[in-house]
């Protein structure tokens, strides 16, 4: 389901590339959401999500990311660097962000599920392009555990949604 926001942003020039729901990489394994799963559903573990919005991946979870029981976060900013160098990461497969209006940096990685989505969205992953990132705040059993994208919001896991970049054309 495209929203009002995802308009906006492809009206202004964004071009969608990565989108969570349609993609093939590893969050959306099969393996992985039943994990994802087995472990909300764990009452004798508090690691892993609350599931007070439904399971993760599932209809009723996409429903209420949708219609705002689960909250989303939006980072717009300019792509700083792309870590080519790091001796710890794969290179071209994490960027660091610089968030609008603010002094504060994240990292992000760089998700290519197939060559055919690398071919289309490697040359707008550059140094000095605009991305608007759009982050799953799903709450987790632990309500005061810290996260690098919200600092301000304790007992959330934030998962990467969508991302927009917009070339420097």
């Amino acid at each position: 389901m495209i929203k009002i926001e995802d308009i906006n942003l492809l009206e202004q020039g964004y071009k969608l590339v990565f989108d969570l729901r349609s993609s093939s990489s590893i969050l959306m394994d099969e393996n992985y959401i039943k994990n994802i799963q087995q472990t909300t559903l764990d009452k004798g573990t508090t690691m892993g999500l609350k599931g007070d919005n439904g399971l993760y991946a599932t209809a009723e979870w996409w429903g209420n990311i949708e219609n705002g029981n689960i909250e989303n976060y939006y980072v717009r900013g300019l792509i700083v660097e792309i870590n080519e160098e790091n001796p710890f990461i794969d290179g071209s497969t994490m960027i660091t962000i610089k968030v609008n209006g603010t002094d504060k940096e994240i990292f992000q990685d760089i998700v290519f599920t197939n060559e055919k989505e690398k071919a289309i969205s490697k040359e707008l992953y550059k140094v000095g392009n605009e991305i608007v990132s759009i982050y799953i705040l799903d709450k987790l059993k632990e309500d005061d555990v810290w996260n690098w994208v919200v600092e301000e919001k304790l007992g959330v896991s934030p998962l990467l949604n969508r991302v927009y970049i917009k070339g420097g054309d």
